[in-house]
């Protein structure tokens, strides 16, 4: 059986959950892991098996791996993914996948040059669930889309990762959980760029700490969304049609379930379920991004289908007018 080695940049929690979904996916080869420094590296291997660890960036990739995981804060994403490329190894990057447009255009050249497979880390397009939302709407079962609704809030206590909520870090809401919510839009509306805008903000650290989103689409069509670190949300995203709606979740980031519904025929107030769709996935889910992942490459494919740079492109630009109109900047912000 031909496997794709893996190399995970980064030991803390979503590496963590990386690397233990990486025992699930029998044709992903935990290969190396590099850390800050080589006792992390080292525990960090030993716990989920991997085969060599290192506290440089160079030296692991050297030793040969198919494909990086970039799991480390955001300001570092460029560098690394750059570095990787440049040496001819894959990569995946955990979201947002670099700071700024003109990064992203970089590192997609870079990408191409060396024909290799890059993608930013948006696992939720990998799930079952959302799979069965993106059937649903392909066939209008919920007839034309006419509104989304989705947010994903959290509400930030003592010892939570600070530096997501710092501008300095490259960090903000709208980036860190407000772009499930914006990925849901996209979803929704494939291929579409919203002809209007608007938002409400909140700032601490020079970064968004709360954002709501009203997206207009042509045909009156809208999204309405939410990031935030300062309330937590009901986690839902419910797409409405003018035949019905689909309401997917709890946990709209990684759903184990969504429902199709249709207006009643005989009750104004009422809807009628078409369709339940449930996913009882073992572990944290982020096996289905792992296959997803190792069998692109396997195939020779250099971005995926479920998420193509395309779409990162797109909702990277939004992301960076509505920093500029915030007043969110960071250090590579030119």
């Amino acid at each position: 059986m031909k496997s794709c080695k893996w190399a995970v940049l980064g030991t803390g929690y979503i590496a963590g959950n990386f690397a233990a979904a990486l025992s699930m996916v029998p044709e992903a080869e935990p290969f190396a892991v590099c850390a800050t420094s080589m006792q992390k590296a080292g525990s960090f291997a030993e716990k989920h098996g991997f085969s060599l660890f290192f506290d440089d960036i160079e030296k692991c990739l050297d030793a040969g791996p198919d494909v990086l995981y970039i799991a480390v804060p955001n300001l570092f994403h460029f560098e690394f993914a750059m570095k990787a490329l440049e040496k001819g190894i894959h990569v995946l990057c955990e979201k947002p996948i670099v700071d700024n447009k003109p990064q992203l255009e970089k590192v997609i050249a870079k990408a191409q040059e060396k024909n290799c497979f890059l993608m930013e880390a948006m696992w939720t397009r990998c799930f079952p669930a959302v799979i069965k939302v993106r059937e649903w709407l392909a066939s209008s079962s919920i007839g034309t889309v006419k509104s989304v609704r989705a947010d994903f809030g959290l509400k930030a206590v003592e010892g939570w990762q600070g530096w997501k909520a710092s501008a300095e870090h490259g960090g903000g809401a709208l980036r860190d959980v407000g772009i499930y919510a914006l990925a849901w839009a996209f979803l929704a509306f494939p291929g579409e760029k919203p002809e209007k805008r608007d938002s409400v903000y909140r700032l601490k650290n020079g970064a968004d700490y709360h954002s709501e989103l009203f997206l207009r689409y042509s045909n009156e069509r809208t999204a309405f969304l939410t990031g935030s670190f300062d309330m937590v949300s009901n986690h839902e995203v419910i797409i409405y049609g003018d035949k019905g709606l689909i309401i997917t979740g709890p946990k709209l980031w990684c759903p184990k379930r969504t429902v199709l519904y249709r207006y009643s025929a005989s009750h104004e107030f009422e809807l009628e379920e078409a369709e339940l769709f449930t996913d009882e996935y073992p572990g944290n889910g982020m096996q289905y991004e792992v296959d997803h992942v190792t069998k692109c490459i396997l195939s020779g494919k250099t971005e995926s289908p479920l998420f193509p740079l395309s779409e990162s492109l797109v909702l990277m630009e939004l992301i960076d007018s509505f920093r500029r109109e915030w007043g969110v900047l960071y250090k590579t912000d030119t």
